[in-house]
């Protein structure tokens, strides 16, 4: 059996932007955006996204929430996204998380954030 929160699609894009990074400084430039699509047959309001960002030292830094109280209504069958441009001081980051949905009244649905990786170009092979 499928849970509610399995039943949500994310899909997650990242990229470095190169032309506002400064590595010799540590200064790695990244845009991402995650997209969260509504499979359900009513409405879910957005209460909080929550990410950590691990960069390449180990260091863990909690990213802004700019969701609180229901702020954003997904309709049904439609898609969210979230998109945000960060600045780490290592070429190589990884960010998870999770978003929480408030269904109804009394039903919230967590959806987690698999850890995705914030990489400049030709670091990994």
């Amino acid at each position: 059996m499928i849970s509610v929160a399995d039943s949500f699609t994310l899909i997650i894009d990242t990229e470095y932007l190169e032309e506002v990074s400064v590595p010799a400084q540590h200064r790695y430039f990244f845009a991402y955006s995650i997209t969260l699509t509504n499979p359900l047959n009513q409405p879910v309001s957005v209460s909080s996204i929550q990410l950590l960002l691990t960069d390449g030292d180990g260091a863990i830094t909690e990213l802004n929430n700019p969701f609180q109280n229901n702020d954003y209504l997904i309709s049904s069958q439609q898609d969210f996204c979230y998109s945000n441009d960060i600045i780490t001081h290592s070429p190589l980051s990884i960010v998870q998380g999770k978003i929480e949905l408030q269904l109804n009244a009394s039903e919230l649905v967590v959806i987690t954030i698999e850890p995705f990786r914030l990489v400049t170009p030709n670091l990994l092979h």
